[in-house]
């Protein structure tokens, strides 16, 4: 195999692309915490997670289509399925922002006024984004994704930190997230427009194929899986906003950019590892608990001592990292230590179920993540908890979540290697 199709070297470009983005991203945190308020920041959050809900499924999940497609025309036309799908779902979220805003006096879509239109302008170039990082990935155009990422991240960073200098508020703000996709989005879309030029453009026939029979199963199964994992994850967000103060959303959003640091780095590094040499294993026919056992206590022990600590330190260092007030977003991180650290553990071997094909239970679980977060919102708000005891509630729900699906992980691992076993 040669140097330049190595499955490693693909993943050192990634891996380091990602990397370097993310401390990009963390790196300016601690700057625009001190030249926007806590309010503008909160603001700003809970419109991304309007958005995110959206984005992972903008093109309906038929960027995953571009790379496995065998033909290369029919990928060059599942690539411009998924523009125009992107445009339509976009433009379906715009309106039903803009029917949700005017539908009642307070509601999600209106609590901060017309700063909420910017939402389906985020889902569409972060859309194109993730849709043209599957068409580089075709190609195996691993150093070009991961240029074009810092790259994104840098503009993205300057355009808000000059934002917050300039005083010029939330929309600056967001249209950092929005702008910055498009750098460098005609590199990414240089080989597709070539091969625009010199083929038929898509027709309404070649279109409905795409999408009623080589996306069906896309449609069907992985659109709403990802949804409601996207769900689950802005849920809080949009609990906060409804329950509080965006004031309190902006403390909280900066507490939870702390405890994500080890998931961004851990975690997801973890996850391909785990997932290859689990997959390999059942491939071979070799027994799996061991590897998997191995592996959670190491992290385990890693997460305990981790999260321990910043239990600990977690009120300073936030004063440290974020500013003077920031103080409080230390007590926010106290409530979800707990959860974070078994989240570490558990989220590290995403992927396994799949493994075993009990994607059912992927989805199970995040269903169960909705619910509980849907529990914490109602009780909180029948008694009016204060935002810690919201947090408590969610991270009590959440853990016992994450506890089941690692175990569920080390009982399909234990009756595969027993099924094994027999068969010898």
């Amino acid at each position: 195999m040669s140097k330049k199709n190595s499955i490693w070297v693909g993943i050192l470009h990634m891996g380091l692309g990602t990397v370097l983005a993310q401390m990009i991203n963390i790196v300016v945190q601690p700057i625009l915490t001190r030249v926007f308020p806590a309010e503008t920041l909160g603001i700003y959050t809970y419109l991304i997670s309007l958005a995110t809900m959206i984005i992972p499924v903008a093109s309906l999940k038929l960027d995953m289509l571009i790379v496995s497609e065998p033909n290369e025309k029919e990928a060059q036309y599942i690539t411009d399925a998924c523009i125009i799908i992107n445009i339509l779902i976009s433009l379906i979220y715009a309106i039903v922002i803009i029917v949700g805003y005017q539908v009642s006096d307070n509601n999600i879509f209106n609590k901060y006024g017309i700063i909420i239109y910017v939402v389906p302008i985020l889902v569409f170039t972060n859309g194109l984004r993730f849709l043209f990082i599957s068409y580089l990935n075709r190609y195996k155009e691993y150093k070009t994704i991961s240029i074009i990422a810092i790259i994104r991240e840098a503009i993205r960073a300057v355009i808000q930190v000059g934002a917050g200098f300039l005083s010029l508020g939330v929309f600056s703000l967001s249209m950092g997230y929005a702008v910055s996709p498009l750098f460098g989005l005609n590199i990414q879309m240089r080989n597709y427009l070539k091969e625009l030029k010199e083929r038929p453009r898509i027709n309404l026939k070649k279109f409905k194929e795409i999408v009623l029979v080589k996306g069906k199963r896309q449609i069907l199964f992985l659109v709403p899986a990802q949804f409601i994992n996207s769900f689950s994850s802005s849920l809080v967000t949009i609990s906060i906003t409804a329950l509080f103060s965006a004031k309190i959303l902006g403390y909280y959003s900066a507490g939870v950019r702390i405890l994500d640091i080890p998931i961004v780095f851990i975690t997801s590094n973890v996850s391909k590892v785990c997932y290859q040499r689990i997959s390999e294993n059942v491939a071979n026919k070799k027994p799996v608990l061991r590897t998997l056992m191995s592996v959670i206590i190491v992290l385990s022990v890693v997460s305990i001592m981790g999260f321990g600590t910043l239990y600990v330190i977690a009120p300073r260092l936030s004063e440290i990292v974020f500013g003077q007030g920031y103080r409080v977003a230390g007590e926010y991180i106290r409530c979800l230590c707990v959860m974070y650290a078994v989240r570490l553990v558990a989220t590290s071997f995403a992927g396994v179920y799949t493994v075993f094909k009990k994607q059912n239970f992927e989805l199970i679980l995040n269903i169960l993540l909705i619910v509980s977060a849907g529990v914490s919102y109602v009780v909180c708000s029948m008694f009016n908890f204060e935002v810690t005891t919201y947090l408590k509630f969610m991270n009590t729900g959440y853990t016992i979540v994450y506890l089941l699906m690692l175990l569920g992980y080390i009982v399909m691992c234990k009756n595969y290697d027993k099924k094994i076993r027999s068969v010898e």
